[in-house]
């Protein structure tokens, strides 16, 4: 059914990146602040960490916000695809690995993120097939 999408077509372009010693407080405001659902964590080189979702966010709701850091919450594998990846791939991707994020890194160069697609934006698509 969405055999005919690539990763590139739905993706969001851009991604929000936080410092590892980002305070949780400051992760939770540009989350909120921005509507998404995850960030990209980078040292000051902008070499990528990890990532921090709203899942680990509420594993820690009850913590120090001024405390912890994006350091100590992120998860440090990042996934990721190309934007050429069939869309069908990327589901299952998510699938395979229980995540609901997967980061896009560009075409040119693997180290450099470029966007981020969600098993949201998969429903999206889906839903609109289903519906012609």
């Amino acid at each position: 059914m969405i055999s005919r999408y690539v990763v590139r077509d739905v993706m969001s372009r851009g991604i929000h990146e936080v410092l590892l010693d980002t305070p949780l407080r400051e992760v939770v405001k540009i989350m909120a602040e921005n509507n998404v659902s995850s960030v990209v964590v980078t040292d000051k080189e902008g070499v990528y960490w990890g990532i921090i979702t709203t899942l680990d966010v509420l594993k820690h709701h009850t913590e120090d916000m001024d405390r912890l850091k994006a350091e100590d919450i992120m998860v440090s594998n990042i996934i990721t695809v190309d934007p050429l990846t069939p869309l069908e791939r990327a589901a299952a991707i998510m699938v395979e690995n229980r995540i609901h994020h997967l980061y896009v890194v560009s075409e040119f160069r693997e180290d450099k993120i470029v966007g981020v697609i969600s098993s949201k934006d998969i429903i999206k698509v889906l839903n609109q097939v289903l519906n012609r």
